[in-house]
């Protein structure tokens, strides 16, 4: 419970959100990167937060799902941990584009934040399954950020998700 504390504490002593485009909300601290950032249909925000130096060997990713201005309704890793710990990453050829994605697992649910692009179509979002099953999908609405990608993958030194080529775009 005090750890809980404590990090409300800090969330609202470091509330100020910035971005590198005022127009896309995010839930990272003013002295974090935005990995990725968008706001959905239903008022939540998706976002990835980095320390500001990222590297194969130092640094912390983490997700935040949420309302912006509230502490957010879910956050993985609790501590602020290196990605290749916790998280796998893909790319996906598609005709006329692609897809990359990071992708994080507890318990019996998987999610993978994503953005793709084909022919005539652009999504980006999160995708959540339990037990292989896609339970939902929260699509980006408006304006979005995203770092994600093979640059971003191998600087950082996350591995290969093993199942990198059963992923669709929803």
């Amino acid at each position: 419970m005090s750890r809980l504390l404590i990090f409300i504490f800090i969330f609202f002593l470091k509330v100020s959100y910035v971005s590198a485009d005022p127009a896309v909300a995010s839930l990272c601290f003013f002295d974090e990167a935005i990995v990725f950032s968008c706001s959905s249909s239903k008022g939540k925000t998706i976002s990835l937060c980095s320390s500001s130096v990222l590297t194969e060997s130092d640094g912390y990713l983490q997700y935040r799902f949420g309302v912006i201005g509230e502490v957010p309704e879910f956050i993985f890793p609790k501590r602020q941990e290196h990605p290749k710990e916790r998280f796998t990453s893909g790319t996906v050829p598609y005709s006329g584009g692609g897809a990359s994605y990071l992708k994080f697992s507890k318990g019996k649910y998987s999610y993978r934040v994503f953005t793709g692009v084909g022919k005539g179509w652009e999504k980006e979002g999160v995708v959540v399954k339990k037990s292989g099953k896609q339970i939902t999908y929260v699509a980006c609405d408006g304006p979005f950020i995203s770092e994600l990608g093979p640059v971003l993958f191998e600087n950082v030194g996350v591995p290969k998700d093993p199942l990198e080529f059963d992923f669709e775009v929803p």
